[in-house]
């Protein structure tokens, strides 16, 4: 007991902010290093804080609560996942104490969580981004505003289509601006032409001031179901190339000119019917799928590693970034897992089968007991396969195997099952290579 005691002193404690996804892993990296780790958020258990050495039960946004029990405790640094929100904490939290941040700038952190800045960021670089319209003016002078149908309005601080809107006419524009209103605090809301086509998320990671492409996934939703409703993200070479001579230099500016200095960082494209590449938003964190964790099989670079190097504060040279190297044959994927309607999960099962395939990982946030609403994560399947054949069939084997039920005995389940889309982009994917 004595020895357990003296441990926990001799080690160094750090904080983490929220059970995002990948917490798991981040914590699992940790206590390889020896840390002793902390989980902090309003949730009484997580499966983050079930396997950290301590947890609080307090508000990650608590900033006196932090600070006072960070110093009593000693902590050394404070860390966080997959979330805008706990970024921002962590932030305040760090300068607060004194202690290293990733995201230095504020420039860099505007950028990433207000889609305003980034648009404006791009604009100035010459990064393609979708015609905008100013919705003030466009109030104040409908009969002499020109408007082309149809346009997107959304908030310029939300994520996963929180409060974004289609319109089609003058009519749904309105009703578009008070529904961005109801998600945001932030009064400013964007009205840009609608994009039409696939979605990519392109991943980087950077040091001393340097980005560098690390992987180009691509966006899928299930047949039927809204086509902004991604339920596979998976790691591809379909339209690279272009998206490499076409964009990528571009993003790299914009990363540069709001001051990214360490870290990790993505943007999310889309590919229109024009056959053009245009830029939609960036983050400054791990996406929220957090597709790095099964591409460190493909491509042999640890990014969780890196980002827990970047919040502890050693520093990385650009001679450390990943090689220039695309063409693995391998798959990188995140099967997020959606419900189908609002209802209390009641019963998961499969678990023990799904765990057992080679190359796979489970993170299930919404456990038994809780609520979720129409198309709220329950959680998400990570995937690793050393071609999209072996990815489709631990994808039909999943389907099997997994079962989620609500309050009624009713599946609560979205599945994917549209395999030939994924099987036909991977092999035109080869061919461009070639």
């Amino acid at each position: 007991f004595e020895f357990k005691i003296y441990e926990v002193i001799r080690m160094k404690k750090v904080l983490m902010l929220g059970s995002d996804y990948g917490s798991c892993e981040i914590i699992k990296e940790l206590h390889n290093r020896s840390f002793w780790v902390i989980v902090a958020d309003y949730y009484e258990t997580t499966s983050a804080k079930r396997i950290a050495d301590e947890s609080w039960l307090v508000s990650t946004n608590d900033y006196d609560t932090l600070e006072k029990m960070c110093r009593e405790n000693d902590v050394k640094a404070v860390i966080t996942g997959a979330s805008d929100f706990n970024g921002g904490n962590l932030r305040v939290l760090c300068k607060r104490l004194g202690l290293p941040v990733y995201s230095k700038e504020d420039s860099a952190w505007q950028a990433a969580t207000n889609k305003y800045v980034f648009k404006e960021l791009c604009k100035s670089v010459g990064a393609p981004v979708a015609e905008d319209y100013d919705i003030n003016e466009y109030l104040c002078n409908k009969e002499n505003y020109k408007v082309s149908f149809p346009v997107v309005i959304k908030p310029v601080d939300m994520s996963a289509n929180r409060g974004m809107s289609y319109c089609y006419n003058e009519a749904e524009i309105e009703v578009a601006i008070e529904n961005a209103r109801s998600f945001s605090k932030n009064s400013h809301l964007i009205m840009e032409r609608k994009l039409e086509g696939p979605e990519f998320a392109v991943n980087y990671i950077i040091a001393d001031g340097e980005p560098r492409l690390f992987f180009f996934s691509s966006e899928h939703h299930q047949p039927g179901e809204l086509a902004n409703l991604y339920s596979i993200i998976t790691t591809t070479n379909y339209h690279l190339k272009q998206y490499i001579s076409e964009v990528n230099d571009k993003v790299i500016e914009v990363f540069k000119k709001a001051k990214l200095t360490d870290g990790v960082a993505w943007v999310e494209c889309m590919l229109d019917k024009d056959s053009h590449f245009y830029l939609l938003e960036m983050g400054y964190r791990f996406g929220g799928e957090v597709v790095n964790i099964p591409y460190k099989d493909i491509s042999g670079f640890d990014s969780i590693k890196w980002m827990i190097d970047c919040e502890l504060g050693i520093q990385h040279k650009a001679i450390d970034l990943p090689k220039k190297k695309y063409d693995y044959p391998g798959c990188a994927t995140a099967y997020m897992l959606f419900a189908t309607h609002t209802g209390v999960v009641s019963e998961i099962t499969g678990l023990d089968k799904i765990s057992a395939l080679t190359g796979v990982k489970i993170d299930i946030t919404k456990e038994v007991g809780k609520s979720v609403n129409k198309y709220m994560t329950l959680g998400v399947i990570r995937i690793a396969s050393k071609d999209c054949e072996e990815l489709c069939d631990k994808l039909k084997m999943i389907n099997q195997s997994l079962e989620i039920k609500d309050q009624n005995g009713e599946n609560l389940l979205l599945r994917y099952d549209n395999y030939d889309e994924l099987l036909e982009e991977y092999n035109n994917g080869l061919k461009e290579l070639q």
